[in-house]
């Protein structure tokens, strides 16, 4: 199952045709509204349903344009960056993960590289939490990964 942090800030044509198609989506606005922790159980009871693992999708421009303008699509009035590293934590530490990216930084927009920093504290901050949670340092080959795969493409488990 993959798991978007971001895009929250959907056109509200695009939110209509989400969810005609039956597509979860949660805006900025139903984020306040419900509060971030029904918010996080909201993502993790879907993202878990029926799934061996999580892969997250952090889409910088969730947060608010004047947190992060190196991006190609900065958006006033999005997540503050403190409730997007909540988000983050939340579902880092009660899913299991296997896959993280962090996309729409965009380099030539940044000031001063504060978004690239921000991306920076998404990624340390999502190894930080696999530790605490247990999930890394990885003992043994997780059960998500075929049983058939080569240690080659995988890797040393110990």
């Amino acid at each position: 199952m993959q798991l978007g942090i971001g895009g929250w800030q959907v056109p509200r044509q695009g939110v209509k045709v989400c969810r005609e198609r039956a597509t979860h989506i949660l805006t900025v606005t139903d984020i306040t509204e419900m509060g971030l922790d029904a918010a996080a159980d909201f993502a993790l009871e879907k993202a878990l349903d029926g799934t061996d693992c999580v892969y997250i999708s952090f889409d910088i421009d969730c947060i608010d344009a004047g947190f992060v303008p190196g991006t190609g699509w900065p958006e006033p009035g999005g997540l503050l960056p403190r409730e997007a590293l909540y988000l983050l934590k939340r579902i880092v530490r009660e899913a299991p993960i296997c896959g993280l990216e962090v996309v729409e930084v965009s380099p030539p927009y940044d000031i001063s590289d504060i978004t690239a920093l921000m991306a920076t504290r998404v990624i340390c901050d999502t190894l930080a939490h696999l530790v605490v949670s247990g999930q890394l340092p990885r003992r043994e080959k997780p059960a998500y990964i075929h049983p058939e795969a080569t240690p080659e493409m995988v890797g040393d488990w110990r």
